[in-house]
């Protein structure tokens, strides 16, 4: 992955571009040495976006078969349990700004 620091990116992003969709590789841009973002050409990026879809409903799947394995199994918990278990947890702490 190429890294170009902001400055050259922000004088020639057309030829940026132009690079990121004919190389669709991801480009870093970086600031006083440090990468920033990261930018990448629309195609790469809506891949990515189906990709990350098709693994969450992949993971939701997997979970409602781990659930309905534990419903065969008998590892369940009454809803008046969790109601309990709820109520007698201690109360959280507030975080300091």
């Amino acid at each position: 992955m190429q890294v170009v620091p902001i400055s050259e990116f922000e004088h020639r992003v057309a030829k940026w571009i132009a690079h990121l969709e004919q190389t669709r590789e991801p480009l870093q841009i970086s600031q006083r040495g440090r990468t920033k973002m990261v930018a990448m050409d629309k195609a790469t990026f809506e891949e990515l976006q189906a990709d990350r879809e098709r693994l969450q409903a992949i993971e939701i799947k997997l979970l409602v078969e781990a659930g309905e394995r534990d419903i065969a199994a008998g590892r369940t918990i009454a809803h008046e349990e969790v109601e309990r278990m709820v109520r007698q947890r201690p109360p959280r702490r507030k975080r300091r700004s």
